[in-house]
């Protein structure tokens, strides 16, 4: 029997409905085509931009008329409309080679895809994991799909190869793995979609693949702790927190830089751990 040797592993928190997690996708990628030498193996990681998304899908036309939901998208970019937001985050795309057709036509739950991506990660590797988080992002910028359906990601799963993906999610595989995820990335204090974690080191924002090189360069694998350590870690910093939970402060339509300037995590670490920020070129990135 033979192993894969993995030197250094990449943990990207986001969701999938975050436009940016799709357009810091290719940027990783585009990062690690220009690498060489150790592998470097990518997981994803679930992240909630909007947790009180309904159930059933909504227009993301009709959402976007809430006068709440426009002052949250002019916080999250000063000095533009959400329609000139999403011309603006269209043309980014657009030079990632994402789209035409590009932009959400609904604003949905993503926990079942959270479910399902986490589920491929579980039953197929990374690889099947990366081909499910494609297709998610696809149905959902591209095609303008509700991702919350059932039949929908199970043709997500379906062509990406995850043959049982459809049956796991019709019960409730995953749910709790997705939910203790969630919690352990609020106790690591992630706090913008995307966030690169690599060992202690976290970047956040779709930054630029340059970046994202630097970051990777500078960063160092983390050990790995039993799991009960692990858990302790996390409940003791979210405890130190007072489980501050709630909606994220990036949303799908932050730019990388308002995302970066959140110098994830902004949270308290657990008693036991220290944490020093510095910047590179274009955002800082966290040590834990």
């Amino acid at each position: 029997m033979s192993f894969k040797l993995v030197a250094m592993r990449i943990e990207i928190w986001a969701d999938v409905v975050c436009a940016w997690a799709y357009i810091g996708k290719r940027r990783v990628e585009r990062a690690l085509a220009d690498r060489r030498g150790e592998p470097v193996e990518v997981v994803w990681r679930p992240y909630r931009i909007d947790p009180t998304a309904p159930a059933t899908a909504v227009p993301l036309a009709e959402a976007l008329r809430d006068p709440l939901a426009d002052e949250v998208l002019r916080a999250c970019a000063p000095g533009l409309t959400a329609a000139e937001n999403r011309m603006r985050v269209s043309r980014v795309a657009a030079a990632e080679g994402l789209g035409p057709p590009w932009g959400a036509a609904w604003r949905t739950s993503s926990h079942d895809a959270h479910r399902l991506i986490a589920l491929a990660h579980e039953h197929g590797g990374t690889g099947l994991q990366d081909r499910v988080v494609e297709g998610v992002l696809h149905a959902h910028f591209v095609d303008a799909l509700d991702i919350r359906d059932r039949s929908v990601l199970a043709g997500v799963a379906a062509r990406a190869g995850f043959a049982a993906g459809a049956e796991l999610l019709a019960g409730d595989a995953g749910d709790a793995l997705v939910r203790d995820l969630l919690l352990e990335g609020r106790a690591r204090g992630i706090r913008t979609s995307p966030t690169l974690v690599v060992g202690d080191r976290a970047l956040a924002g779709a930054q630029p693949a340059e970046v994202v090189g630097e970051f990777l360069d500078a960063a160092v694998p983390g050990r790995s702790l039993p799991g009960e350590v692990e858990r302790l870690r996390w409940a003791e910093s979210l405890l130190g927190q007072g489980d501050r939970s709630g909606p994220s402060r990036c949303c799908a339509r932050c730019s990388p830089s308002t995302a970066a300037t959140a110098r994830s995590p902004r949270s308290r670490p657990a008693p036991t751990s220290r944490r020093r920020s510095w910047s590179g070129r274009d955002g800082p990135w966290s040590r834990w």
